[in-house]
């Protein structure tokens, strides 16, 4: 297995390499500078572009189509794209969340050049649970208490990010089974409440759920909070995955961990983040 990365002497490349990964230096937002070996006698590639890296951001189109035509020319068999729903399109401009939209976009190209591949395959990973350590993470307010703000919406899909690998794998693994194949990646779509209540329940205190209109929550002041509020007013008229069946990623992966099997597992992660 080989993996590109930015810095190959960070913690992360050295915990790759001692797993037996081949370490390549490269970095996406430079797809010319990635060597041309990173490419030679490999199966298949599994690409992901990552909006939220400020090198990227609105590029990501362009830039993918640059590891395209690497993995082309290599000859590559298989080439797994992590997508998303043309979001644009599919609410005819209603809701506009380029980071969904650009790599449908790029998912689209690539369809358009299956021939060039034995198998396509794409993956396309719902919310993670993972945010609400971080970026949604409970934060006290001027009580003292936990909330949590978020624009409004009446489901969230999402999953445990950690577990995109064991999909990736499977995909492989199958390739003639998930050719030319969209899979929804989610195992919970249910009401914010819903996880704010899992989350007060095993951190033995409660979580206030604030919630904002798209307008309220794209005004505030971060990076990313007009991506996020419009984002959140797609996922409350069409949910994340539109009319695709969202529960695919589960039959394709039946190891996927519900929110609670999450927290079990990182309540002290929580407890950390929010200052419990």
């Amino acid at each position: 297995m080989r993996a590109v990365v930015r810095n190959p002497s960070s913690e992360a490349s050295q915990k790759l390499k001692n797993l037996g990964v081949e370490i390549v230096k490269g970095d996406m937002s430079h797809p010319d500078d990635i060597p041309e070996s990173a490419f030679q006698g490999v199966y298949g590639v599994y690409l992901l572009t990552n909006f939220w890296d400020p090198s990227m951001q609105g590029k990501e189109y362009e830039l993918g189509k640059h590891i395209v035509t690497k993995s082309e020319n290599a000859r590559i068999k298989h080439l797994i794209f992590s997508s998303l729903p043309d979001v644009d399109e599919e609410s005819k401009g209603k809701w506009r969340v380029p980071h969904c939209t650009d790599k449908a976009k790029l998912e689209k190209y690539i369809r358009g050049r299956k021939d060039k591949f034995q198998y396509t395959t794409f993956v396309a990973p719902a919310f993670y649970y993972q945010n609400f350590l971080n970026l949604l993470k409970p934060q006290k307010d001027e009580k003292g208490e936990l909330t949590i703000t978020l624009p409004e919406t009446k489901s969230i899909s999402a999953f445990d990010v950690t577990q995109l690998g064991g999909i990736v794998m499977e995909c492989f693994n199958s390739p003639g089974k998930y050719n030319e194949q969209f899979i929804p990646i989610a195992k919970e779509n249910t009401t914010p409440q819903d996880y704010i209540d899992a989350m007060s329940e095993k951190l033995g205190q409660k979580i206030n759920l604030n919630m904002l209109t798209v307008e309220e929550y794209s005004k505030l002041p971060f990076p990313g909070a007009t991506e996020i509020g419009q984002m959140f007013g797609w996922f409350d008229e069409f949910t994340l995955f539109g009319d695709r069946d969202w529960t695919t990623g589960m039959k394709t992966y039946p190891h996927l961990k519900s929110f609670r099997q999450w927290l079990d597992e990182n309540i002290d992660f929580l407890k950390e983040s929010c200052g419990v």
